[in-house]
């Protein structure tokens, strides 16, 4: 099979950052060209998508690294090709990829996990949407990210790189708390009255469980190995029973 050319991926590319707020040119060989040897035809696109006038991709550098996102013109061709499932106040990734608080290699730690689900063939990665937020009794809950699994089923994912397990099991707490919301319509005679998760995640005649809670635990500098925070964080995890 011919290997696409830098011009042929562009659209990919930009719906890729526009889903995902941003990537590196690795990161992007990964989803798209994973069997290319080298990011050639990556940068050819980015570097094609930069030129445009305005620009519809932006990047930063950090420690030899560029960090690839969407510009607001890049959102709207993105937007205006009818690929991307509508996602109120879709944001670029500029200030993630500038961030110098942790935020850009926490939005990296993302990307990996898509990827990692893509060449598992668990998840296709323009099935995931970031940040969207979801009404409990305490306020909204932001996932991460909510991923459309292959089987059907959906899941929350959290990626954790350093924050305390306090706020991890409160952050589970609140997954306990939406799954518990009291329904938020009236129902009528054919149907009985659904909370938020049973109207958008159990499907028509409530054939789904709650979507599973995936916390990733990423590498991060002076922290526990994952390995060990993910041990920890399931002992101090175990009366939250709910989710």
């Amino acid at each position: 099979m011919a290997v696409k050319a830098g011009a042929d991926i562009r659209g990919e590319v930009l719906l890729t950052l526009a889903q995902l707020r941003l990537a590196t040119p690795r990161q992007l060989k990964a989803l798209l060209l994973p069997h290319q040897q080298g990011t050639d035809h990556v940068r050819r696109a980015l570097r094609n998508l930069h030129a445009e006038s305005p620009a519809l991709v932006g990047r930063t550098h950090r420690a030899q690294q560029s960090y690839w996102y969407c510009t607001p013109a890049g959102l709207a061709e993105a937007a205006a090709s009818g690929e991307l499932a509508p996602t109120a106040g879709r944001a670029t990734g500029k200030r993630i990829a500038a961030s110098k608080t942790g935020l850009r290699e926490h939005g990296l730690a993302l990307v990996d996990t898509v990827i990692a689900f893509h060449h598992a063939q668990a998840a296709d990665h323009a099935d995931w949407h970031l940040e969207a937020a979801h009404p409990t009794p305490a306020g909204s809950l932001v996932p991460d990210a909510v991923v459309l699994l292959a089987d059907g089923s959906s899941a929350f994912v959290e990626i954790d790189r350093t924050m305390s397990y306090a706020r991890l099991v409160a952050k589970l707490e609140r997954y306990d708390a939406y799954r518990n919301a009291p329904p938020s319509g009236r129902g009528n005679a054919a149907r009985a009255p659904r909370s938020h998760w049973q109207e958008t995640y159990a499907g028509p005649v409530w054939e789904r469980p709650f979507p599973a809670v995936l916390f990733v635990f990423a590498p991060a500098p002076r922290r526990a190995a994952p390995e060990t925070r993910e041990a920890v964080f399931h002992d101090r995890a175990r009366h939250v029973g709910g989710v």
